[in-house]
C-alpha cells in the first residue's frame, strides 16, 4: 500500500538535511575534520593541529591521527617530553594507538565475545601492535602523572585485550575487576544469528510485527545516514533481514524507536525519534516519523496524514491511552538548551479515533520547555489514569498527575514529589521493583561535571575511592502521591552515566532487575554496560562481571524479550556510539535460564486499548512453603531508551500454582477483571471480552553458525 505521506516525508527530510548548516553539529565528523584541516593549513597552530587530529580519531581515520602526531613529534622533539603543554598530544596518541587495536580487531575481525570484560581468551586482540603501543604510551604518562585515573583505567583495558591483566600489570597501576562466573546463563550470540547489525547509537524495538507469536528486533541508527533495520524472526532458530522488503530500510532511522497500536488494528506500528542533541535549526532538526504496519509484511509512513508532522529535536516519547477512550495518545518530550536559538515545546498528540491526532499540549498546559532527555507514563496512585514523568538533562525533573474526575478527563498538575534528582537525569521509567502493587520510579543520571572522565570515576568505584559523577536515582512509591529517594540504601553504585536502559526479570524469580548502557560521545569513555540483579526486593546486587555482560562499547538502546520462546527474557543491544569511528555491532545476550517458573500474557483490549498499553497485572499463587505471594506488572514497553515486547513476560519465581490473575483494563472503569485456571511456563491471551485463551507455545534452539561471520556495513 503506497502512501502520499512516504514520498513527502521523504522529500522533507532530504530538504532539511540539504540546507542543513552539518559543520556545526559535533556528529558530522567528516565534514568537521575538513574543515578542521583547512583552518590548520591556515593558521599552523598548535591548538588547530589538535582539534583537526580529534576530528580525524572521531571519523575513524585513527592511522592518519598516529602519522599527524609522530611526525610533530619529529619536527618538534621538545615535545616528546611528557608535561602539561605537551600532554594533550601525547593523550591523543595513546588513544589513537588503542583505537588502532580496537578497530583492527573488535570491529574488522569482531566476534562475539570482543570487547565485553573480563575479555575472555576468544575476546583478546589478535593483531596486538596497537594495545602494546598504548601501554607504552599511558605508561609513560602514568609516570608523569600517576593519578590520572583515565589514563590507569585505560592502560588496563589495554592489558586486558592482550590478556595480560592482571598478571602483567604493575601493582601501582593495577585496577582488579571481577570473574565471569561459570554459571552465567547469558551469552552474546549475535554475531552467530547474523544480527550484530553495525551502526552507531540507536534504538531498539523487539515484539512480534507479523502476529505469528515469535519476536521480531528492529533496530535504528542516528545521523544524516542513519538506518533502519528489521530482523524477523524466521520460528525456526533464525533471522531474516527484511529491511528492504518491508520497506523499513527506505526510513531514516533515529536515536529512538518505539512501537504502538495507534489505530488498533491488531499491527504493530513504529514511532522512530530524531534529531536528540541538535536543538538548533541550522544543525538539520528532522521531523519524527509513524509508520503504519500495513499488516502485509510492510510499513508505510503517515505522520503527515495522521497529523503528527513536527521538526523539533528529541529522543524520547511514550505511548499510553490517557484519557482512557480506547485509543493510545502520544506525549513527546523535546529538547531546549540554555543556548537554543528556538525553544522546542513539549507536545502530546490526542488519538481522535480516525487515524489522526490533535496536539493539545498547549491547551492542558503542558507544553512544557526543558532539555527533556526521558519520559514515561504509569499511573502512580493507582486511580486507574495514566501520569507522566519527565527527566530533565538541565533542570528539575517533572511529574504529571492525571486529574480525571468521574470518568472525564481534565488534563494534568505539576507535582510537588521529591522527585527532581538527579540533577542532570536521562533514561527513566515506572516498574514496580518491591511487588508492593505501586509503581516506582528509576531515574538514570548523566552527569556532565565528569564527562570527560567517565572511565577515571570508574575506576575509582572500582577502587573504592570518591567518585564525582552524580548517583541515578531509585524513589519508592510512598502510595501517598509521593515518592522516597532510596538509592543509597538499595543500590551500591557511585556514579554511572547512563544512556540506554531497559529492565526485565534476567532470573524469573518475579521481581525486576535493570540493565544500564553506558558511556558518552567522547572515545575515552571505555566503560561497562551494568546490570542490576533484585535482590527479592531489599536492594540491587551489581552482577555486570559475573554475568559477562559488562560490555565497553558505547551503550545505547536496552530491549528484554524472550527471542527463542523457552521462558527466560534475552537482551539486544544497540552498542553504536555517536561519532561516525565509533560504529560498533550490536549484541544479543541469550538467556539458557535458571529453572524458575514463568508466565507469557498477551493482553487484548476492546473497550480498552488494543495492546491494552497502561493495563495493571497481578498473579497470585502458592510458594513451595505454602504461602501466598502476589507478583505485579505493568503492560508497556518499559523504560524510555529501549523497547520491551508489549506481551507481559511474568518470573514466577518458586510458585508452585497460580491462584488468580487479576487485570485493571486501562478504561477508566478502575475495575478489576478476576481469572483463574492457569498453567505454569505458559503462554495465554487474554481479550477484555472474550475471556482466556491458552496458545501453544514453541521452544525453538537457536541455529548458530559454526564459524562466527559478521554482518557489518561499514
Amino acid at each position: 500500500m503506497e502512501y502520499l505521506g512516504s514520498k513527502m516525508m521523504s522529500d522533507s527530510i532530504r530538504k532539511i538535511l540539504k540546507y542543513a548548516n552539518t559543520a556545526e553539529s559535533i556528529y558530522e565528523n567528516e565534514i568537521r575534520a575538513k574543515l578542521a584541516k583547512e583552518k590548520f593549513g591556515k593558521s599552523q597552530n598548535g591548538a588547530d593541529l589538535f582539534i583537526y587530529a580529534k576530528e580525524l580519531l572521531n571519523n575513524g581515520q585513527t592511522n592518519e591521527v598516529i602519522t599527524i602526531i609522530e611526525n610533530l613529534f619529529k619536527v618538534n622533539p621538545e615535545l616528546l617530553v611528557i608535561n602539561q603543554r605537551s600532554r594533550p598530544f601525547h593523550e591523543i596518541l595513546a588513544m589513537s594507538y588503542l583505537r588502532k587495536g580496537e578497530q583492527e580487531n573488535c570491529q574488522d575481525n569482531h566476534n562475539d565475545e570482543s570487547c565485553i570484560i573480563p575479555i575472555s581468551i576468544k575476546g583478546q586482540h589478535i593483531k596486538k601492535s596497537g594495545s602494546e603501543l598504548a601501554i607504552k604510551k599511558y605508561t609513560a604518562l602514568l609516570n608523569v602523572f600517576p593519578d590520572d585515573m583515565q589514563s590507569k583505567w585505560l592502560l588496563n583495558i589495554a592489558y586486558m585485550t592482550l590478556g595480560l591483566h592482571p598478571n602483567e600489570v604493575s601493582k601501582k597501576h593495577l585496577i582488579p575487576i571481577g570473574k565471569k562466573s561459570k554459571d552465567s546463563p547469558l551469552n552474546n550470540i549475535a554475531t552467530q544469528l547474523g544480527i550484530d547489525y553495525f551502526g552507531l547509537a540507536g534504538g531498539s524495538i523487539v515484539d512480534d510485527f507479523n502476529n505469528d507469536g515469535f519476536f521480531d528486533i528492529i533496530t535504528s541508527s542516528w545521523g544524516s545516514q542513519g538506518k533502519m533495520k528489521y530482523y524477523q524472526n524466521d520460528t525456526k532458530g533464525s533471522f531474516v533481514d527484511k529491511s528492504r522488503e518491508s520497506k523499513l530500510a527506505e526510513s531514516k532511522g533515529g536515536l529512538h524507536i518505539n512501537q504502538t497500536d495507534y489505530n488498533n488494528d491488531g499491527y504493530l506500528d513504529i514511532f522512530i525519534l530524531r534529531s536528540a542533541w541538535m536543538p538548533q535549526k541550522n544543525w538539520g532538526v528532522l521531523p519524527n516519523s509513524l509508520l503504519k504496519n500495513n499488516g502485509d509484511g510492510t510499513f508505510s509512513d503517515v505522520t503527515i496524514e495522521a497529523g503528527l508532522y513536527s521538526a523539533r529535536p528529541t529522543q524520547t516519547a511514550t505511548w499510553n491511552d490517557f484519557n482512557n477512550d480506547g485509543f493510545l495518545d502520544l506525549f513527546i518530550a523535546n529538547e531546549t538548551t540554555f543556548n537554543s536559538r528556538t525553544k522546542f515545546p513539549c507536545e502530546f498528540y490526542i488519538n481522535n479515533g480516525d487515524g489522526t491526532f490533535t496536539d493539545k499540549a498547549a491547551e492542558y498546559g503542558i507544553d512544557l520547555v526543558g532539555y527533556y532527555k526521558g519520559c514515561t507514563s504509569g499511573d502512580i496512585n493507582n486511580d486507574g489514569w495514566q501520569d507522566l514523568f519527565l527527566s530533565n538533562l538541565d533542570g528539575d525533573n517533572v511529574l504529571l498527575i492525571n486529574q480525571a474526575e468521574q470518568s472525564i478527563f481534565k488534563g494534568f498538575q505539576k507535582s510537588i514529589a521529591n522527585i527532581k534528582k538527579p540533577n542532570e537525569s536521562f533514561g527513566c521509567w515506572f516498574f514496580d521493583y518491591n511487588n508492593d502493587g505501586f509503581e516506582d520510579l528509576y531515574v538514570a543520571s548523566y552527569d556532565r561535571t565528569a564527562f570527560e572522565d567517565q572511565g577515571g570515576q570508574f575506576a575509582n568505584e572500582l577502587l573504592s575511592k570518591p567518585v564525582k559523577t552524580e548517583n541515578s536515582c531509585l524513589y519508592k512509591n510512598n502510595k501517598k502521591g509521593d515518592f522516597e529517594n532510596l538509592t543509597t540504601e538499595l543500590i551500591q553504585e557511585k556514579g554511572i552515566s547512563t544512556m540506554g536502559c531497559n529492565f526485565g526479570d534476567m532470573n524469573n524469580d518475579g521481581f525486576l532487575d535493570f540493565y544500564l548502557a553506558t558511556g558518552a560521545p567522547d572515545l575515552r569513555a571505555i566503560v561497562p554496560n551494568r546490570m542490576y540483579i533484585n535482590q527479592n526486593g531489599s536492594k540491587f546486587k551489581d552482577e555486570t562481571f559475573s554475568l559477562g555482560v559488562g560490555h565497553i562499547q558505547k551503550g545505547h538502546a536496552i530491549s528484554f524479550g524472550d527471542l527463542d520462546n523457552d521462558g527466560d527474557q534475552d537482551i539486544y543491544a544497540v552498542m553504536g556510539g555517536a561519532f561516525k569511528g565509533d560504529g560498533f555491532p550490536n549484541a544479543f545476550f541469550e538467556n539458557s535460564g535458571n529453572g524458575n517458573h514463568w508466565i507469557k500474557l498477551k493482553l487484548e483490549g476492546s473497550s480498552s486499548n488494543r495492546p491494552a498499553i497502561g493495563a495493571r497485572i497481578e498473579i497470585n499463587g502458592e510458594t513451595k512453603t505454602g504461602d501466598s505471594r502476589s507478583i505485579f506488572k505493568t503492560v508497556g514497553s518499559g523504560a524510555s531508551f529501549g523497547a520491551n515486547p508489549l506481551t507481559a513476560e511474568i518470573g514466577l519465581g518458586e510458585l508452585k500454582s497460580i491462584s488468580y490473575i487479576k487485570i485493571n483494563w486501562p478504561n477508566g472503569k478502575n475495575e478489576i477483571s478476576t481469572y483463574t485456571d492457569f498453567n505454569l511456563d505458559s503462554k495465554y491471551i487474554i481479550n477484555e471480552e472474550s475471556g482466556v485463551q491458552e496458545t501453544n507455545l514453541f521452544p525453538i534452539s537457536f541455529v548458530k553458525s559454526k564459524q562466527a561471520i559478521s554482518h557489518h556495513s561499514h
